[in-house]
């Protein structure tokens, strides 16, 4: 409600009335009553993809075939990266753009790869933290195992010469070149992730970016850290982070643990 009403008003400043009924205290309270009165939505459970299950399901990609170089290449990135889904996926709607894709899309030439293949640099032309789409940069350091970003990249890379800069980074089928949408990165990675015994979970677009955060917080980056690494404005991110049975039973006992006092 408080979206629709913040809608509202945006809309009444552009045509220029007069918006001081939103700062009304009697348009507070009522809201704050109408929800005392309706239960609270049930909030979607979503399954973290912490850095343990993005290898496990990264191990069931074991072919060469071009589909799972890709995916191989995304779910490492979007791990590494803190991506929002929306952030590698578009719809086939989108590629009507043509020229203008690359200023909302993410495209081959967003990536560079340095020399010594240490890190790489994304470039996202467009964020929901960017609303002008000034562009943001991220760096992305190598890891030199299975769930290394650079050399999934480099891999994809060496496969997809066939396509030009400014094609999309990322598509579905070598040849069909299909729009690499959100519905199909869902799929495959419910698909995977079932198949290597994760059970049916709650994966989806979010698994990503929760279960970066989520796993940032089990190995003790600190939190503005965290904030800094998922490019957070606000303590939202705090909402991403999620604490497995075992961290919560290890911070129950640390709770409850023998208190010194001194006379």
């Amino acid at each position: 409600m408080k979206l629709y009403l913040a809608g509202v008003k945006s809309y009444q400043l552009d045509l220029g009335i007069d918006c001081k009924v939103f700062s009304d205290p009697r348009l507070e309270r009522t809201i704050q009553g109408i929800k005392r009165d309706h239960n609270e939505p049930e909030r979607r459970t979503r399954t973290p993809l912490t850095r343990p299950y993005l290898l496990k399901v990264l191990s069931a990609l074991t072919g060469n075939y071009y589909e799972d170089v890709v995916i191989y290449a995304v779910f490492t990135l979007a791990f590494a990266g803190f991506l929002r889904v929306g952030e590698f996926t578009y719809k086939e709607s989108d590629r009507a753009l043509a020229q203008g894709f690359g200023k909302w899309f993410l495209t081959k030439s967003c990536i560079r790869i340095s020399q010594e293949a240490t890190y790489m640099e994304l470039n996202l032309p467009s964020s929901k933290t960017d609303p002008f789409r000034k562009g943001v940069k991220l760096t992305i350091a190598a890891t030199y195992d299975k769930g290394c970003p650079v050399l999934a990249m480099q891999r994809l890379r060496a496969i997809d010469t066939h396509r030009p800069e400014h094609a999309p980074l990322f598509c579905i089928g070598k040849l069909e070149q299909h729009a690499f949408t959100r519905e199909y990165v869902v799929r495959r990675l419910q698909e995977l992730a079932t198949g290597v015994g994760l059970g049916q979970g709650t994966w989806n677009g979010h698994s990503f970016r929760r279960g970066a955060a989520t796993w940032a917080a089990e190995v003790g980056i600190p939190e503005n850290d965290i904030q800094t690494l998922g490019r957070w404005r606000s303590d939202a991110y705090k909402a991403y982070i999620e604490f497995s049975k075992k961290e919560r039973i290890k911070l129950s006992k640390r709770f409850q643990g023998p208190v010194s006092r001194t006379n």
